[in-house]
């Protein structure tokens, strides 16, 4: 295997990065090389955010790169989150500012989608779990509003796709962040008419699809000469930053596994050969994800790490200087199981003050209500009640799918995070194993090297994967009191 090195832009919602991915000898090595904040701004009582400053942290990303390594880059790929996007003219420009999805312009969609085309139909189409910000509500709430930039829009793409398009000039979108649109029909593998017809979105804006591992175009000149490359290949990975972290789940096994990729959001999944849209994974709200190299994700998502985010931001107002590292300690020496939350109640989508929302679903919900300074208990509430979701999410899947799971590999930064990788493994009552911290950067270098013909196979990704990095393994604790707690967490999240 020659030696080659790729460039990924691995976008979140707390920060971006640079990760120069290099191959030698089978084996991959990667290294962050450049990082920013990324923050969505409010303004005018919407919330944005801002691409233009982004596009600057990569041409700065991309600079950084030649510094160490020259002209000997090979590839160049974006991944971020997903279902927000950007609005393209016909001149080319950006039609006004990509909005966030934590935007409350989205309330009152769902019930839209209710009484236009329903639920049920929707779900038979594309197979997407019903979430009150998906692409489709962001685009409905554009429709209600009158927005005039939806008229004035040629195309639209998607956040990684936007990139790509500014490096290249090529306006496409790829497959893992179109399938998961409420656009997009996962049965026919086509834009749906009917679903932007019956909504009154102009068809005309849904760009040319493309999969994980195509070759978008090379670098426009004037970008390669001013961050100091050649015209470089852009490659598109799995732009979706899930469907990216799935490619680096270290295991060649076929069944038997689940994924947790766990981040600000965490989704917990199945990857199987085919989506599954039947009446019972509608029931259960499971949405079929595109995957890589014709695999389907069969996934839910949960809150994640954001309720600890928001509850970090309001701590640190008082505490500079406390760190994740302080939390988890403070969470360990905390009393076990002294409350438990819903962690998908909608009051945790975009808290103003998430400390007092905690707080108020314990007082709501007739529990023991923790002090507003007591750091450890509120983390430790945050992290039990995550990995009893977990467990919960992937009883669903297995019921939907048909099933069963032996080991959990859990992937991305939440991995880090000794405690609730403990707790999910006692909760789930599996075996827990932990792949990539930056799942999604390894997954977007390796869908990269296929691109570039490198690579020819998922189980030779995985091989790579499984011979580069180091993984630790979780066993499942006190398994009578974490069922005990279980049921109480059941009976609480369906009260």
């Amino acid at each position: 295997m020659d030696k080659r090195r790729y460039v990924a832009f691995d976008l979140g919602a707390e920060s971006g990065r640079a990760v120069i991915g290099s191959f030698d000898k089978g084996l991959l090595n990667c290294k962050e090389v450049y990082r920013f904040p990324n923050k969505s701004t409010a303004m005018g009582g919407q919330l944005y955010w801002n691409m233009i400053g982004i596009y600057d942290h990569l041409l700065e990303g991309l600079k950084t790169c030649t510094k160490l390594v020259g002209q000997g880059i090979n590839g160049i790929g974006v991944d971020s989150w997903g279902v927000d996007y950007c609005l393209i003219d016909a001149q080319g420009n950006m039609a006004g500012n990509a909005f966030n999805y934590r935007d409350p312009r989205t309330t009152g969609t769902p019930e839209i989608i209710e009484n236009t085309l329903g639920s049920e139909q929707l779900y038979e189409k594309t197979g997407v779990q019903m979430l009150p910000f998906n692409t489709l509500n962001q685009l409905i709430a554009a429709v209600r509003a009158e927005d005039p930039t939806l008229e004035i829009a040629d195309r639209l793409l998607f956040i990684a796709d936007f990139f790509h398009y500014c490096f290249t000039g090529k306006k496409v979108a790829e497959f893992t962040a179109v399938s998961i649109s409420q656009l997009y029909n996962n049965g026919t593998g086509q834009w749906d008419d009917a679903i932007f017809n019956a909504f009154g979105i102009r068809r005309k804006i849904a760009p040319e699809v493309v999969q994980a591992g195509t070759v978008i175009g090379d670098l426009k000149p004037e970008i390669a000469r001013l961050v100091g490359l050649d015209r470089t290949k852009v490659i598109a990975p799995a732009v979706h930053d899930t469907a990216s972290a799935a490619v680096c789940i270290p295991t060649i096994e076929v069944g038997g596994w689940a994924f947790l990729s766990s981040g600000t959001w965490s989704i917990v999944g199945l990857e199987l050969d085919a989506p599954i849209m039947d009446e019972k994974s509608m029931a259960m709200n499971i949405s079929n994800s595109g995957g890589v190299l014709g695999k389907t994700l069969y996934l839910k998502n949960v809150m994640g790490l954001w309720i600890l985010q928001q509850c970090k931001r309001i701590w640190n107002k008082k505490s500079p200087v406390l760190d994740y590292s302080d939390i988890v300690n403070r969470a360990f020496k905390a009393t076990p199981f002294s409350a438990l939350i819903d962690p998908d109640d909608l009051r945790f989508l975009n808290a103003e003050d998430m400390v007092a929302e905690v707080i108020s679903f314990c007082k709501k919900s007739g529990q023991k209500v923790p002090e507003y300074d007591d750091i450890g208990t509120i983390s430790r509430i945050i992290f039990e009640s995550l990995a009893l979701k977990y467990r919960f999410v992937l009883e669903q899947l297995m019921e939907g799918a048909g099933k069963e799971v032996e080991t959990i590999y859990l992937i991305g930064g939440g991995g880090k995070n000794e405690l609730l990788t403990q707790f999910t493994a006692n909760a789930t009552g599996r075996k827990v194993i932990t792949g990539p911290s930056e799942a999604s950067s390894v997954g977007n270098i390796m869908m990269q090297a296929v691109g570039d013909g490198m690579i020819s196979s998922l189980g030779e990704v995985r091989t790579i994967i499984m011979n580069s990095f180091g993984v630790r393994e979780y066993t499942p604790h006190y398994p009578k009191e974490w069922q005990t707690i279980y049921d109480r967490f059941i009976s609480l999240i369906y009260k």
